[in-house]
């Protein structure tokens, strides 16, 4: 049946949805952010792949009692951010939903004792983690949307991540997870936040944040997915962006720690306003798990 034939860490900062030049304005460098022709590789990556279907972890989708998914048939609207409203505005949007794979998560889900709903409501509000990826480099791919349940931890989104991929299992198709979301999450204050603007990593929030992203990605380089999760605990210190919960669940997916599979970066590792941001795909041909 189906097949996760592909699976990536992805930026989705507000920066990307800014015209060219405004954004290379913004770095005070005169350089554009690489996320940018990071989306292009992805793309190519997909292409190659052969994906027709996108499972989105959304870090601004928050719930709480249970895991939700997004598993209308189709979803169509326009988005405004509540957060930057000046960025992306009025920005319509028009693609089909996953709702096959959607009911497989339910099913699956009940199956093995997890909390979780699929949700097919219209007036469901959608977030830019996920709007901006669809924006950028969807072509006709089915994309689901899933939320960051912010009562779980680490076990509870490996676990749902195992849901996800037994779904799969049951679902025609070959999909990518994607994981959209950054490393460390803490912005500058807002008296000195526009003196940090630049893509340069030495504009990370603190030199202990950057060096824990530093850390996380080595970590995603030799496919070391078990350190990852030993470090945890102590990345929680650093915010890491919706609990890090896009890549552990993502993780639980492909393998869960025992997996073996190396990242490799699509895009510089950078700073946003204090944020650490990177694209990174995990080659699944490497990946070794033991499910």
């Amino acid at each position: 049946m189906g097949e996760i034939v592909s699976a990536a860490v992805v930026g989705h900062v507000p920066t990307v949805m800014l015209a060219a030049e405004v954004r290379r304005n913004l770095s005070g460098s005169g350089q554009d952010t690489t996320l940018i022709e990071g989306y292009r590789r992805l793309r190519a990556h997909f292409e190659a792949k052969a994906v027709d279907c996108w499972v989105i972890f959304d870090t601004h989708w928050f719930t709480t009692t249970e895991h939700v998914v997004a598993g209308a048939r189709h979803h169509r609207g326009v988005y405004t951010s509540e957060e930057l409203p000046r960025v992306m505005h009025e920005l319509p949007f028009d693609f089909a939903g996953a709702p096959e794979l959607a009911e497989a998560i339910r099913s699956m889900a009940r199956e093995r004792g997890i909390r979780m709903t699929n949700a097919t409501t219209p007036t469901l509000p959608r977030h830019y983690p996920t709007i901006n990826l669809v924006h950028h480099m969807r072509r006709d791919e089915k994309i689901l949307s899933v939320g960051v349940c912010q009562t779980a931890e680490l076990d509870d989104y490996l676990a749902f991540g195992e849901v996800i991929a037994a779904a799969i299992g049951r679902t025609p198709g070959r999909f990518a997870l994607l994981g959209s979301g950054g490393l460390s999450h803490r912005f500058w204050p807002l008296r000195c936040l526009f003196d940090h603007m630049d893509y340069d990593p030495s504009h990370i929030i603190t030199p202990a944040a950057r060096a824990a992203d530093l850390h996380v990605l080595e970590c995603w380089e030799r496919g070391d997915h078990s350190a990852v999760c030993d470090f945890y605990p102590e990345y929680r210190r650093h915010a890491p962006e919706g609990r890090f919960a896009h890549y552990l669940m993502l993780l639980g997916a492909i393998g869960g720690p025992a997996c073996q599979a190396p990242g490799e970066r699509y895009s510089a590792y950078e700073n946003s306003i204090g944020t650490g941001q990177v694209h990174v795909v995990f080659d699944l041909a490497d990946r070794h798990d033991e499910r």
